[in-house]
């Protein structure tokens, strides 16, 4: 079967659990992503990350989305695009949970004492890191309703639940009950993994 040359034909296609369409998307960007996962992780890292569970990822990810309704495609090429970004993402926040100082696999052969600190590598992100975490932020931030992101806002900002209770005249309650809701879409986004 032929992949639909329409986008939006494609979308109801998976919407409607189409196996032959999902199996025609997986085929056609599988090798890919894989070669783009693998560019995106060094030798010591490609010890621990293995680029097909990051593809995976890519997969599951994209294809819940498509169930939810939460993906417009608008041109034939969006969906080459869209895996690509999600799989960069992806690999990225890889690349940055595993060189964390408590994790870097830098250190893993560092035959220093565990007490040299001088022998740690700088706490500052990559360039590559720091900007897919501000282009997460800021899709996640545009997401959320504007009295939502004010809350958060503050709350980033240092300030308590009662402060911003009462600087935007509303209930501790409230605040509070706008924090949850906001971890369980980051939770349920799975945002910070």
């Amino acid at each position: 079967m032929p992949q639909p040359s329409d986008p939006q034909t494609l979308l109801s296609l998976l919407r409607a659990g189409d196996e032959k369409a999902a199996q025609q998307v997986f085929d056609a960007y599988v090798d890919s992503l894989l070669r783009l996962a693998r560019k995106r992780l060094n030798q010591r890292l490609a010890r621990r990350v293995d680029p097909e569970d990051i593809v995976q990822s890519v997969f599951r990810t994209f294809f819940r989305r498509v169930k939810a309704g939460k993906l417009v495609l608008a041109e034939q090429d969006d969906l080459g695009k869209l895996l690509t970004r999600i799989t960069v993402r992806k690999a990225l926040r890889q690349v940055a949970r595993h060189t964390a100082i408590k994790r870097d696999c830098a250190l893993e052969d560092n035959t220093s004492a565990p007490g040299d600190l001088a022998e740690l590598p700088a706490a500052q992100p990559s360039a590559e890191v720091v900007v897919a975490f501000l282009d997460l932020l800021e899709h996640f931030f545009a997401s959320l309703r504007p009295q939502d992101r004010q809350v958060l806002e503050m709350r980033l900002e240092g300030y308590g639940t009662l402060e911003i209770a009462h600087k935007l005249g509303t209930s501790d309650r409230h605040v509070r009950r706008v924090l949850e809701r906001i971890r369980a879409v980051v939770d349920q986004e799975h945002l910070l993994t």
